[in-house]
């Protein structure tokens, strides 16, 4: 009897044991969830794309564990861009030489980074990025943008555009440079919480800050300015550099005026986007998408035509009658020439004002437009000698290319650190590119006669939250880089083109 008395006693104690365990597992439960519920907040929208890759899975973008504090200092440093623009934000960095061995503000000789290596990442096959916030697809651009962080984070790659084979021997970063304005001022606090919520604790660097902070350097105290953002479209309408220039000049006396001109065609041209530019065109295109006389935000304005001065030659413009001034067809087909366009609009925009501010700074937005500096240098020159636009604009107008702080960005927190890799080792030589290109293996991928997206496709049809590969990330290679292409980074960036021939394993 007491035996069993004992046995009902310990049973009851049990099931209230049982009871509190089961509870408090109910309320781990909960707190995990409402936790995992808290950690995507600006990832919300895409949580069935990040519950996925942060499971373990054969998923190509699945989140690598985070490595070995220990060991932080050897790896690389990721880089990317919507294309082969941020290769200008790249050059910047690799030929970086602010500081001396000390860590002083004053350049010796040496390369900042000459012991580090880079892995670079075009995202070819999904740009331009502005054009997915004008189709209304910002939610797909972040995801591209995610992707584009994952792929830098992880290891794995695809071995070459024609095979879906899929390499693991991609080293891992340990900061990540967003060299692009468009993905800066729509993705770069998503791909923050993305690092803050797969472990990984890597800092993210953009280029808009940068960018502000170089054009407000050239002002002097006391003298009143205009600085002008000349951005994709995309980044234009985010208003990140007008919002980050006014936060930086509040405390500023003088009158510091902002404009901003979207470059609609610019990068495109530069990356040789058919709806935009074609050395195959003869005459107007029907899939034109660039500025035009009936282009309601970017028109063609016949009454200034002498002040644009555009070159006819060679059909760097296509037009259907005999001179641009009979035509009602008008469409832009070289970067000279979109530059030309742009500049001119960005200081009738000037003109329209109500003060006349004299223009000293113009931020390149966009990683791109570097590759145009030239042509808009000469397009200021040639519009400080006409009286129609002379006194708008300062006698030096200076054109801030943000890679320069991005790079003293970099070194700065690189060095606070201590994450600089062991000096004696030039491990940049090692430095990988890749890019996107749509992948063929996947059925449901639209691709043109030339091999890319669809426009209908690329920007209308495709959702967030597929799980599909889209894409492949390959190795550059000569099959995928036009010659044109090769040529403007051989001639703009040496450094980095010797690096990318390095790379490619390319002969003179």
């Amino acid at each position: 009897m007491k035996n069993l008395l004992n046995d009902i006693i310990l049973q009851k104690i049990s099931k209230k044991i049982m009871k509190k365990i089961l509870i408090c597992v109910m309320l781990l439960l909960l707190f995990v969830q409402c936790k995992k519920k808290e950690e995507l907040k600006l990832l919300a929208p895409h949580r069935t794309f990040i519950e996925n890759i942060t499971e373990e899975n054969n998923s190509f973008y699945a989140v690598a564990k985070p490595g070995d504090p220990k060991q932080k200092k050897g790896l690389a440093i990721g880089v990317f861009d919507s294309g082969i623009g941020g290769l200008t934000v790249f050059d910047a960095i690799v030929n970086a030489d602010f500081y001396n061995s000390a860590n002083e503000n004053r350049p010796d000789g040496i390369k900042d980074f000459e012991q580090e290596q880079f892995i670079y990442l075009a995202d070819q096959a999904n740009m331009p990025y502005s054009n997915y916030v004008e189709e209304g697809k910002k939610d797909l651009l972040v995801e591209h943008v995610l992707k584009d962080a994952l792929f830098l984070l992880n290891k794995k790659y695809h071995v070459s555009a024609g095979s879906p084979e899929v390499a693991a021997d991609k080293p891992t970063i340990k900061a990540m440079v967003i060299a692009c304005n468009t993905a800066t001022a729509y993705g770069k606090p998503q791909v923050e919480e993305l690092c803050r919520v797969s472990g990984s604790g890597i800092k993210v660097i953009g280029v808009i800050d940068a960018g502000c902070k170089g054009a407000l350097e050239i002002i002097e105290k006391g003298k009143n300015a205009t600085i002008a953002v000349l951005a994709t479209p995309a980044t234009v309408g985010s208003m990140a550099y007008v919002n980050t220039l006014n936060e930086l000049k509040k405390d500023r006396p003088e009158t510091i005026r902002i404009i901003q001109q979207g470059g609609k065609g610019l990068h495109e041209s530069i990356d040789n986007k058919p709806e935009f530019i074609s050395r195959k065109y003869t005459k107007p295109c029907q899939a034109y998408q660039g500025p035009s006389l009936f282009n309601e935000h970017y028109r063609i304005q016949k009454d200034l035509l002498p002040w644009y001065n555009f070159d006819t030659t060679n059909y760097q413009i296509l037009y259907n009658r005999g001179t641009l001034d009979l035509s009602d067809t008008i469409e832009i087909n070289s970067v000279e020439n979109y530059a030309r366009y742009h500049v001119v609009s960005l200081v009738e925009q000037l003109k329209a004002g109500k003060d006349t501010v004299p223009l000293k700074a113009i931020i390149l937005g966009c990683t791109h437009y570097p590759y145009a500096s030239a042509t808009i240098s000469s397009v200021l020159r040639e519009l400080k000698q006409t009286a129609r636009y002379g006194y708008l604009l300062a006698d030096s107008v200076f054109l801030i290319d943000p890679a320069l702080n991005t790079a003293k960005e970099l070194y700065s927190y690189l060095s606070e650190q201590d994450m600089f890799n062991e000096k004696g080792q030039n491990r940049m030589q090692k430095s990988r590119f890749f890019l996107t290109v749509p992948n063929p293996f996947e059925p449901e991928v639209e691709r043109n006669q030339d091999g890319r997206f669809t426009y209908e496709y690329q920007y209308r049809k495709r959702t967030i939250n597929q799980l599909k590969d889209f894409t492949l990330i390959v190795p550059f290679s000569r099959e995928l880089i036009s010659g044109e292409q090769m040529g403007m980074i051989q001639t703009r960036l040496p450094f980095t083109y010797e690096l990318l021939k390095n790379d490619m394993k390319l002969k003179d």
